[in-house]
């Protein structure tokens, strides 16, 4: 209850004051711990080659003005996606600064990104004095602002970014059928592991390969790891089901989660009991089904939504969260700067909250 009384010509003040001290939850992040290693992209490069600036990068390229030789081919032409990326990260984030903070006013949302973020680090100086340095190669602009990376513990500055964006914590993507990932978590079926870093840090577990059909792709991270057992978890329905169960474990996300692929719909694969009471039943007939899916049977998207995402989510009683309408590699030659999006049909979204209303679903 408030104990304060607040008159009607500081309500606007007060109010003003406590929405700036409230701290924010993101629900959906691609951050790392420093523990993940390469994984974790930190400093002034990784800032300026995130994938709207790189994006941003090759809107304006073909049409502007010549570069500098520092960082076209001995043609004098600007690089092409391919050579762009076959750079290094500090010689690519060199011309992104030059051509979008130098040669432009940096005014896309992206570009005030980095601004506002270097601001609330205490940087802007450095910042304003980079892109004002007449004169200067373009590979120099940047040597004060990789210096004070440099020198920062990584630990120590996540914990300065959390507390100056007034975060309490985020939630981070989690895959677990990437080898490049999985290798810096405890092996599936392991004791849960310790929070990573910072408690700031909560995990989400992806499954994009489920919602896309991909069973060869699933089947060969399920023969790469070791269950608990010492030996590789069969290429079966019921094999992920474990698979993703000890993961589970390991992990303790908050969620499961997916992007659905383009053109993305449902057709239920069998009639399914709209009641709250049918879960232990349909926990019962899905875990019957995967024991009876053999090595050699490849299952529907559709099958693998129901027997595999669906149990599990029943199983370990966790939301699936959908982030519906992406398009990946619409422009394949930006990767990741290169998706896109389409009018989705979200049928099926009301469709599987009908018919499993046991299971919650973010969306």
């Amino acid at each position: 209850p408030m104990t304060t009384s607040v008159s009607g010509t500081d309500l606007d003040l007060w109010v003003a004051h406590c929405v700036e001290q409230v701290e924010a939850i993101d629900v959906h992040t691609h951050l790392l711990p420093p523990t993940h290693g390469n994984l974790l992209l930190y400093g002034i490069d990784e800032l300026l080659c995130y994938h709207y600036l790189v994006a941003e990068l090759f809107m304006i390229l073909p049409i502007e003005s010549v570069l500098d030789t520092v960082h076209v081919e001995p043609s004098g032409r600007p690089p092409s996606a391919d050579e762009f990326f076959s750079w290094p990260k500090r010689k690519q984030a060199d011309l992104v600064f030059e051509e979008l903070f130098v040669k432009r006013t940096p005014l896309s949302e992206a570009c005030r990104g980095v601004v506002t973020a270097l601001n609330l680090l205490g940087l802007g100086d450095l910042l304003l004095a980079a892109a004002r340095a007449d004169g200067a190669a373009p590979g120099d602009r940047l040597a004060p602002l990789r210096a004070w990376f440099a020198q920062q513990d990584p630990a120590t500055y996540m914990e300065h970014v959390f507390t100056a964006a007034k975060l309490r914590y985020v939630v981070m993507t989690n895959i677990p059928f990437a080898p490049e990932e999985a290798e810096h978590w405890p092996p599936p079926g392991s004791a849960p592991a310790a929070r990573p870093c910072t408690p700031r840090l909560r995990t989400a577990l992806r499954v994009d390969p489920i919602l896309a059909g991909e069973w060869h792709g699933v089947t060969a991270a399920l023969v790469r790891a070791k269950s608990p057992d010492g030996a590789p978890y069969p290429p079966t329905i019921d094999g992920c089901v474990r698979y993703l169960g000890d993961w589970i474990r390991v992990m303790q996300p908050v969620y499961l989660m997916a992007s659905t692929p383009a053109g993305f719909t449902y057709t239920p694969t069998r009639p399914t009991r709209r009641r709250a009471d049918a879960e232990a039943e349909l926990v019962r007939e899905r875990s019957v089904a995967g024991a009876d899916a053999g090595a050699g049977t490849e299952p529907s998207a559709a099958q693998m939504l129901e027997d595999v995402l669906l149990r599990v989510a029943a199983e370990h009683r966790l939301p699936v969260a959908l982030k519906v309408g992406a398009v990946r590699g619409a422009n394949a030659a930006l990767r990741t700067g290169g998706d896109g999006v389409e009018v989705a049909d979200l049928n099926f979204l009301w469709q599987l909250c009908r018919e499993y209303p046991h299971v919650k679903f973010l969306a």
